[in-house]
């Protein structure tokens, strides 16, 4: 029975010098070897095949983790900073929403990420949030590049904003895309900086709040005198006239 694995671990090659073949063995295979003289057959397989497990472990490469999520605009609107973001600044959603705007930008590409750090700073959570969490981390942090970029280009409003992952357009007035991996997340928007009135359409819209006024103070009203109560008082009874002397 041949001593080398079935693998091939124990390959001999041969070195001719002149008439006679000298059998060499590979240096780093020579463990091997000897184990597999030295146990039997079955358990010679078993250990060749485990060396050959360890082997294709360590050259296999990680794969990196990286989950593409299409993500609702509102839902995550409502979740995150966005509006005390933006101020006063518009933003809408889709690239039809940038139809006959007066751009004073284009095409401005920005890429948010979303890490399980406590509020940018510090330690890790000690729980990792959830996909959609990190999503909400990313998209907050685009928002805030665009309304950065916005604010230089004294825009008024950020219209036909659009997922643009490494370069691939995904047009969805209602969702952006988002891709996470095992500790962060990624949100690439582009978008278009626009100046003045922005005609309506019927795409997400992020507007500022509008203020709401107070009520009006009660106007105090005073009574007529016909209207007023009777008295819950008697009269004093007239003083006697004085006697003459």
């Amino acid at each position: 029975m041949n001593d080398a694995c079935p693998d091939g671990l124990g390959r001999r090659f041969a070195l001719q010098r002149g008439s006679a073949a000298v059998a060499t063995v590979e240096p780093e295979r020579a463990v091997s070897m000897n184990i597999a003289r030295i146990l039997p057959f079955p358990a010679r397989a078993v250990a060749c095949a485990a060396t050959m497990a360890l082997f294709a472990g360590l050259s296999a490469p990680a794969q990196a983790r990286n989950v593409r999520l299409m993500e609702s605009v509102p839902d995550t609107i409502r979740v995150s900073r966005v509006h005390d973001i933006l101020g006063n600044l518009d933003m809408r959603f889709g690239g039809d929403s940038a139809r006959g705007a007066s751009l004073v930008r284009r095409d401005v590409v920005v890429k948010g990420v979303g890490t399980t750090k406590l509020h940018d700073v510090g330690d890790d959570d000690r729980v990792r949030p959830a996909d959609h969490d990190l999503c909400a981390r990313a998209f907050e942090d685009a928002v805030t590049q665009l309304a950065f970029a916005a604010r230089g280009a004294r825009a008024t409003a950020i219209v036909g904003v659009i997922s643009n992952y490494e370069g691939t357009v995904f047009d969805d007035p209602d969702h952006f895309e988002c891709h996470v991996g095992a500790l962060k997340a990624a949100v690439t928007l582009r978008a278009q900086l626009a100046v003045g009135p922005i005609a309506p359409a019927v795409v997400p819209v992020i507007s500022p709040p509008v203020p709401v006024a107070p009520p009006p103070a009660p106007i105090p009203v005073t009574p007529s005198p016909d209207d007023a109560p009777p008295p819950t008082f008697q009269p004093l009874p007239p003083a006697p006239a004085p006697s003459p002397n």
